[in-house]
């Protein structure tokens, strides 16, 4: 009986029911660790250079930012892809509300901050 409660899934607002799209949500977030170090190194070292009149800075940009660039868009399309499954076609296909999983997607750049905070990375 699909809907009705008597599958195991949780109405209401329980912890019950939070618990798995909080914990997918941040399990996402330490996939997202990788293109979010890149994009940060990227930015770093865009920031060191001085571009003074030329559009871009093309030129001098350091060896290492085309493999950046390529982690920060390749690991940052498979994280929405994730998010895309984990968040919208398997609740939706499920039959389970939308607005949890969607809620907690605020939380995929959490183990970020706090790896950043902490100083791990």
């Amino acid at each position: 009986m699909h809907g009705s409660g008597t599958d195991g899934y949780h109405e209401g607002g329980t912890a019950a029911s939070w618990w798995a799209p909080a914990a997918a949500n941040l399990l996402i977030g330490m996939v997202a660790i990788l293109p979010a170090l890149c994009i940060r190194r990227l930015l770093a070292k865009l920031a060191l250079l001085h571009c003074a009149g030329s559009f871009g800075c093309l030129g001098q940009l350091p060896g290492h930012a085309v493999g950046m660039t390529l982690g920060a868009v390749l690991g940052g399309g498979f994280v929405l892809g994730m998010v895309l499954v984990v968040d919208v076609l398997m609740p939706w296909q499920e039959g389970r509300p939308l607005h949890r999983w969607l809620g907690m997607t605020t939380l995929v750049p959490a183990p970020f901050a706090i790896a950043q905070v902490a100083g791990w990375i």
